[in-house]
């Protein structure tokens, strides 16, 4: 009996503890994780969206001096983000609080951000890079000055790429051995798939998707490639199939994204058959 009472005890004690740090850890789940919870109790909303950040440094001020401790919202929609809002945004598993600058209507949206330090570099980010916003916080007096045009910041792919395209050699015939014929059709059971870029300057940081033209859903992602200026193109090509250094797509239309700081570069639709 004594033992069923310590068991109970420590249960409810458990319990107890479990209830009191709800607020805590609740607050610390990526939101993606539990956003099945949100609308259900306002309650819950309350420390499911909101969140609050300590200001450690002076990358804000004036607007935000070092010290304040703001409130931000994790429960917000893509139309929630404007122009002039505060933002809490994901870099190199870093958090860094910006203002949205301007707002690039492209596929994906960009939300160029920066901080208040003068000639910081603005910083290209999606939607599911931003963590959490803040309306609250006037930023109508910011230092940020941009005399150039909007359009400017939109990426011209001239500059970087001389060509990039999609071509195939036959299956089982090394790169060395066949010349890539640039095509947008690839049969599964003869065609190595080929990408073929020729950079005008070094490409760092290059992000590759391939998203299914149907669903919308990313296949394929490959983060921060590297393309070096060569005397001949860089030509990658792979095998069909589902073994490690093969190209695992399924007969179906596909698109091919090149991105630079998420911006497309090429946005290719393709066909596997």
């Amino acid at each position: 009996m004594k033992i069923i009472q310590k068991i109970f005890k420590w249960f409810f004690y458990f319990f107890l503890l479990l209830i009191i740090t709800i607020p805590f850890w609740i607050s610390k789940v990526p939101l993606e994780h539990i956003s099945f919870l949100v609308g259900q109790t306002p309650v819950v909303d309350k420390y499911l969206c909101e969140y609050e950040v300590k200001v450690s440094g002076d990358s804000m001020s004036p607007l935000i001096e070092p010290g304040t401790t703001i409130k931000l919202n994790r429960c917000f929609d893509e139309g929630d983000l404007t122009e002039g809002i505060v933002v809490l945004f994901g870099k190199d598993g870093e958090y860094h609080l910006g203002v949205i600058r301007h707002i690039l209507p492209l596929d994906p949206v960009i939300y160029k951000i920066s901080n208040e330090r003068p000639n910081e570099r603005l910083q290209d980010m999606v939607l599911t890079e931003i963590t959490a916003i803040s309306t609250e916080i006037d930023t109508s007096q910011s230092s940020y000055q941009f005399n150039e045009s909007i359009e400017s910041l939109v990426l011209d792919p001239t500059d970087y790429v001389s060509d990039l395209y999609l071509g195939k050699i036959p299956r089982g015939v090394g790169i060395e051995m066949a010349e890539v014929e640039k095509t947008d059709k690839f049969i599964r059971a003869e065609d190595k798939f080929c990408m073929v870029v020729v950079p005008k300057k070094e490409l760092a940081f290059i992000d590759i998707e391939i998203i299914n033209a149907q669903s919308k859903e990313t296949i394929q992602s490959h983060k921060k490639i590297v393309f070096n200026v060569l005397p001949k193109p860089n030509t990658n090509c792979q095998d069909f199939g589902d073994q490690p250094g093969m190209i695992d797509l399924p007969q179906g239309n596909y698109r091919y994204r090149f991105l630079l700081n998420h911006q497309a570069l090429a946005d290719i639709p393709f066909t596997v058959k």
